[in-house]
């Protein structure tokens, strides 16, 4: 059996390892009585606090509040719901919307806000009655948000009901345990044209205590099918269903005898979306704690993520499953987890503090999407592009080719989606003259610095100077720099430029983490001007390495990724 307080490795393999940001102890306040719940987006990551401190009972403390924090683990704003002890609080959205779902009494209440939880707004609560109810879930997919949850109605067992909210608004309650069928602690996930919802049979409102058998059920568009049973030897004590990027997964805790109360053995079968039968199960986690359930996530590289436990994490790349690696700082305590693109943002308690933890898987940014070039009021290319999900951008890079004439060239960074190329002009409306061909792409960078792959290319004619080349005396450069390699992460080659200030010496070197020199790409005395360097790794294994650039004064470093 694996031990419940395990020790921090993140260098559990070198390429694995590489992407993993420290992790972050945030100044989120946290105990075990305690949730927390989180989504992300290219706003950054939304977190949800249900706290509770019961130790002092004549001073509770009891709040629902929402933090939104940036991909260093900072807080940027706050906002609390209520002064309440609430139940089931849960968050998701996308980059438009994000939704708060909660119990509150005998209410299920609804919260919504469109500017990065800045503001929220009340939508209508769903009356529960005074019915017991041992859980609730909601995803947001297929442009809506999906909420189970599951009460005691007329008897001791449990039924699990479904609604849809899609334009504000709340669809009528409908029954996903219909006739005899019976079933509590319901979780729901969406694919392209399904609501998939998970359910057990058994009749507690505690999972340590619940056994019953794992059941499942499709809605496929607007007609809901035939119920499936998951697993039904022995027990379990509950599930998460979550639909992965190529298959529906099915997490359940096995009860086995001689592990204890709280503690079983954690397994997943799968099945295509439409299919009726699972896959034999594979186990995950021998010694799984009931309490912290299975959280997933799919990044657009179609894999699918979990962490489970006490900070263990695994994917699943469209045929198997990788083997387990371990995050925290002395153990993390029912960690969730969800992506943007291909980064990963994982959210928890840890036993070592009273604090939030916070780690961020750092990917490759995608390439930016949708360049257009179109002419500004000022009569220069205008180019606009559709702005990167990552939460961790630092800006983008705009690259310029003038035909027949020096290749690409980075001509400009912002941090916004938009660039106004001043160096360029179109003809006056009317006028007559020559004009000629210019490129654009762009990539992004993000705070690593990772660079993407280029955008799609765009072709404008314009008229007035052709971009100069520094070294051809008709424009010098006004400082000295060494900028990111181009492409990066690379293989085999990557090219890197430099600007030089004044004539002098110039030795660009490349040396391996441990600091061994490499490679001498330059060492010559250099006019001032624009230079470019090309590295071949074809003969290095990968890993990161470090560049360095040495003129007179200036030195500057920078790192590069191989990716065999």
């Amino acid at each position: 059996m694996k031990k419940l307080i395990i020790l921090f490795l993140i260098s559990v393999s070198p390429i694995f390892a590489q992407n993993w940001n420290p992790v972050v102890q945030t100044l989120i306040p946290f105990n075990f009585n305690s949730k927390v719940d989180q989504c992300s987006n290219r706003d950054g990551i939304n977190v949800l606090l249900d706290y509770y401190d019961q130790n002092w009972p004549n001073n509770e403390i009891k709040y629902l509040k929402y933090y939104l924090l940036n991909s260093s683990g900072s807080i940027i704003r706050e906002y609390q719901f209520e002064t309440q002890d609430v139940e089931f609080a849960s968050i998701d959205g996308n980059n438009e919307k994000i939704y708060v779902v909660y119990k509150l009494g005998n209410q299920i209440k609804t919260r919504k806000s469109i500017n990065s939880g800045q503001s929220w707004t009340s939508l209508a609560d769903i009356p529960l009655g005074n019915n017991t109810c041992n859980h609730m879930d909601i995803v947001f997919g297929n442009d809506a948000l999906h909420l189970v949850w599951a009460t005691q109605d007329a008897t001791s067992d449990y039924k699990t009901y479904y609604r849809k909210l899609s334009n504000d608004q709340w669809s009528a309650t409908e029954y996903v345990t219909d006739g005899s069928l019976v079933g509590g602690f319901p979780t729901v996930s969406t694919s392209s044209n399904r609501v998939h919802v998970s359910f057990n049979t058994g009749q507690s409102s505690d999972p340590q205590q619940n056994v019953g058998i794992a059941k499942s059920r499709d809605k496929l568009i607007n007609t809901w099918q035939t119920t499936q049973t998951i697993f039904d030897q022995e027990g379990s004590f509950r599930e998460r269903i979550h639909a992965g990027s190529s298959k529906l997964f099915d997490f359940y805790y096995k009860f086995e005898g001689g592990l204890g109360q709280y503690t079983s053995v954690l397994y997943v079968k799968n099945r295509d979306f439409a299919s009726t039968t699972w896959s034999t199960p594979f186990e995950l986690d021998y010694g799984a704690d009931v309490n912290d359930i299975v959280s997933a996530v799919n990044t657009t590289d179609i894999k699918t993520h979990i962490v489970y436990s006490t900070g263990y994490y695994r994917n699943y790349n469209g045929t198997t499953w990788s083997e387990e690696y371990t995050l925290g700082v002395g153990g993390l305590y029912a960690p969730t987890i969800t992506a943007t693109s291909n980064d990963l943002f994982i959210v928890s308690a840890g036993y070592a503090s009273n604090n939030v933890y916070y780690v961020h898987y750092d990917a490759i940014p995608l390439a930016p999407q949708n360049l257009t070039v179109s002419v500004s009021a000022n009569n220069h290319p205008l180019l606009n592009w559709t702005k990167n999900n990552e939460a961790d951008i630092q800006h983008y890079k705009v690259y310029k080719y003038v035909i027949s004439e020096f290749g690409w060239q980075p001509c400009g960074t912002v941090t916004t989606n938009s660039f106004e190329d001043l160096n360029e002009s179109y003809p006056v409306k009317g006028g007559i003259g020559l004009t000629h061909p210019v490129q654009y792409k762009v990539t992004a960078v993000d705070f690593h610095p990772y660079e993407s792959l280029p955008s799609n290319t765009v072709l404008t004619y314009v008229s007035g100077a052709l971009l100069e080349k520094s070294n051809s005396g008709e424009l010098k450069p006004s400082e000295y720099s060494l900028d990111q390699n181009y492409p990066n992460p690379f293989n085999p080659s990557t090219k890197i430029t430099y600007s030089i200030k004044e004539e002098g010496l110039v030795t660009l070197k490349v040396y391996d983490i441990l600091g061994k020199e490499i490679a001498i790409l330059v060492n010559e005395n250099k006019a001032a001007g624009n230079y470019e360097a090309e590295f071949n790794a074809s003969q290095l294994p990968s890993g990161m390495y470090i560049y360095k650039i040495q003129s007179g004064q200036f030195s500057d470093v920078k790192k590069m990724l191989l990716t065999k």
